[in-house]
Order: structure tokens, then sequence, then C-alpha cells
């Protein structure tokens, strides 16, 4: 008698996450279930239970994955240019991307950080492990682009990531909306002036007088 082909576990646990990524993207946390995940992947729900814990954990997965995956591409293609700006504004592009493509996940992010995070250590440590890597991407593409160790290049990388999870939450609840085009130019220009500022401190002062 012939036995069952045994699957390869880390060729099932890719095709979860593949096929999770799509339900939460088109459906939303709430709306997608797992008897639905397993149905679509073939996969039993022990099995994906056995991978993930619970639903909270394969959402972290899906979002730890997907982070992993833009960070990667984002610094790939900004990396192809030396020139600081160029390299900026490579990178603003990939951001911006993220907010028109996935604005789905990153708001799935936020959910799992007000929602779930707070009774769910396993899912914090999670989701701070994706902040930082995030955070520490950005980072280290200032101090690379400008070939110094800028002073607490992590602020200004937070700040960043503030301003995208904030224009997500913003479109999604319909305030006005401002175009994308202005409001990533106007980003642009504040991280120019965040790292003029930082390179040469005395201009602080030099704007606060003008501001008296």
């Amino acid at each position: 008698m012939t036995r069952p082909r045994r699957r390869d576990p880390v060729a099932s646990r890719e095709k979860i996450l593949q096929v999770a990524t799509d339900m939460f993207s088109q459906k939303g946390y709430a709306a997608s279930g797992v008897d639905e995940l397993a149905a679509r992947t073939g996969i039993a729900k022990t099995a994906i239970y056995y991978h993930f814990g619970n639903k909270e954990g394969l959402l972290a997965a899906v979002l730890e994955q997907t982070a992993r995956e833009r960070i990667n591409r984002i610094e790939a293609v900004t990396y192809e240019v030396s020139n600081p700006l160029e390299r900026l504004d490579r990178a603003l592009a990939g951001m911006r991307a993220l907010v028109e493509e996935r604005p789905d996940l990153l708001k799935l992010f936020q959910l799992m950080a007000l929602e779930v995070a707070e009774n769910k250590p396993e899912v914090k440590a999670i989701l701070h492990r994706i902040g930082t890597e995030a955070r520490d991407a950005i980072a280290r593409g200032i101090r690379d682009a400008l070939a110094t160790d800028l002073p607490d290049a992590e602020g200004v990388a937070r700040l960043v990531l503030s301003v995208l999870l904030a224009l997500v939450t913003g479109r999604s609840i319909g305030m006005e909306e401002v175009p994308l085009d202005t409001v990533f130019a106007e980003l642009r220009r504040l991280l120019i002036l965040l790292v003029a500022v930082r390179m040469n401190p005395s201009m602080v002062k030099g704007l606060e007088e003008m501001l008296r």
C-alpha cells in the first residue's frame, strides 16, 4: 500500500503565509477565518495552529514577513545609487509605494498594536522586532548615504515611521486627503532639515533666534 506523502513543513508554512496574506489584505483581520484558510490551503487547522499558535500569531508572522520583504526591497533599490539625495528619493518612493499598494498591512499592524499586543507578549515582541528593523534600516540608510555617524539617526527614522502610520490612519477614517505628492514632498524637506540640524546643531539656535 502506498503511504501518503508527508508535507514539507517549510513549504506548508510558506503556503499558509502566502494565502493568509491574501486573505488579510482582501478581507481584513476579523473576516479572515482559520477554517477558510485551511480550506484554501488544503492544510489542516491543527497544522496551522502548530506553526503559528493562534490567529494573532499568524497575523504577526504575516506582518513580519511582509515588512522584511519590503525593507529588503527598498534597501536594494536605494543602494543602487550613491548620491545622498537620490538615495533619499528612492527610499521615499519605496515608502510611498507601501502606503499606496499595501495600506491594509499598515492598518493591520496598527490593529495588532492597539488591540492585541497588550495582552499577547509574544505578538508584542514580534511587532517590536518589526518596528526596530524598519527603524534601523532607515537610520542605517541615512548614515551610509552621508558616510558619517549622524547623531540620533534613529530619531529621524522613528519620525518617518510615525508619519507613515499617521498618514494611513488619516486616510482610512476619511480625513481631508492631502495628495501624496504633497505629503512626501513635505516629508522630504523635513528629513533634509532634520539631517542638516543634526550635522550642524548651531542651526537650531539660529532658527530659534528668528522665531523670537
